[in-house]
Protein backbone atom coordinates (compact mmCIF):
# COMPACT_ATOMS: atom_id res chain seq x y z
CA UNK A 1 0.00 0.00 0.00
CA UNK A 2 1.56 3.16 -1.21
CA UNK A 3 1.63 6.27 1.23
CA UNK A 4 -0.43 9.42 -0.54
CA UNK A 5 1.60 12.20 -0.53
CA UNK A 6 1.47 15.35 1.42
CA UNK A 7 0.47 18.77 0.06
CA UNK A 8 3.19 20.13 -2.07
CA UNK A 9 4.96 16.55 -2.67
CA UNK A 10 5.81 16.15 -6.65
CA UNK A 11 7.39 13.39 -8.07
CA UNK A 12 11.25 12.85 -6.64
CA UNK A 13 11.31 16.36 -4.64
CA UNK A 14 9.03 17.09 -2.06
CA UNK A 15 8.17 21.29 -1.14
CA UNK A 16 10.22 22.37 1.29
CA UNK A 17 10.26 25.20 3.98
CA UNK A 18 12.24 27.08 6.40
CA UNK A 19 11.90 25.77 10.31
CA UNK A 20 13.54 27.21 13.04
CA UNK A 21 14.34 25.39 16.18
CA UNK A 22 16.26 25.77 19.56
CA UNK A 23 17.91 22.77 20.56
CA UNK A 24 19.95 21.57 23.44
CA UNK A 25 23.68 21.80 22.28
CA UNK A 26 24.86 18.32 23.56
CA UNK A 27 21.72 17.15 20.84
CA UNK A 28 23.30 19.59 18.00
CA UNK A 29 26.90 18.29 18.40
CA UNK A 30 25.82 14.51 18.54
CA UNK A 31 24.00 15.40 15.55
CA UNK A 32 26.23 16.87 13.98
CA UNK A 33 29.44 14.64 14.55
CA UNK A 34 26.71 11.49 13.37
CA UNK A 35 26.77 14.05 10.25
CA UNK A 36 30.67 14.47 9.55
CA UNK A 37 31.19 10.38 10.14
CA UNK A 38 28.40 9.56 8.12
CA UNK A 39 28.46 10.07 4.17
CA UNK A 40 25.85 11.87 2.11
CA UNK A 41 23.99 12.27 5.45
CA UNK A 42 23.26 15.98 5.90
CA UNK A 43 21.84 17.70 9.26
CA UNK A 44 18.23 18.27 7.36
CA UNK A 45 17.95 15.12 6.19
CA UNK A 46 19.34 13.31 9.72
CA UNK A 47 16.09 16.36 10.93
CA UNK A 48 13.76 15.54 8.48
CA UNK A 49 13.72 11.40 9.49
CA UNK A 50 13.48 11.80 13.04
CA UNK A 51 11.05 14.30 13.03
CA UNK A 52 9.10 11.70 10.42
CA UNK A 53 9.90 8.54 13.14
CA UNK A 54 8.50 10.99 16.07
CA UNK A 55 5.78 11.33 14.32
CA UNK A 56 5.01 8.29 13.48
CA UNK A 57 5.41 7.17 16.81
CA UNK A 58 2.95 9.77 17.94
CA UNK A 59 0.09 8.74 15.41
CA UNK A 60 0.63 5.26 16.49
CA UNK A 61 0.20 5.86 20.10
CA UNK A 62 -3.20 7.83 18.90
CA UNK A 63 -4.60 5.35 16.98
CA UNK A 64 -4.57 7.37 13.60
CA UNK A 65 -3.38 10.54 12.14
CA UNK A 66 -3.89 13.66 13.49
CA UNK A 67 -6.05 15.56 11.84
CA UNK A 68 -5.07 18.99 9.94
CA UNK A 69 -4.88 22.43 12.30
CA UNK A 70 -7.48 24.46 12.60
CA UNK A 71 -4.95 27.55 13.10
CA UNK A 72 -0.95 27.91 12.78
CA UNK A 73 1.20 27.29 15.98
CA UNK A 74 1.51 30.46 17.96
CA UNK A 75 5.69 31.39 18.27
CA UNK A 76 7.45 32.04 21.07
CA UNK A 77 8.29 30.22 24.23
CA UNK A 78 5.31 28.02 25.66
CA UNK A 79 3.47 29.69 28.91
CA UNK A 80 4.01 28.31 32.20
Amino acid sequence: MEKSKPEGETGMHEAKERMTIHLPLRVIERAKNAVYWTPGLTVAKLTADALDAAVDKLERRNGKPFAAREAELKGGRPMK
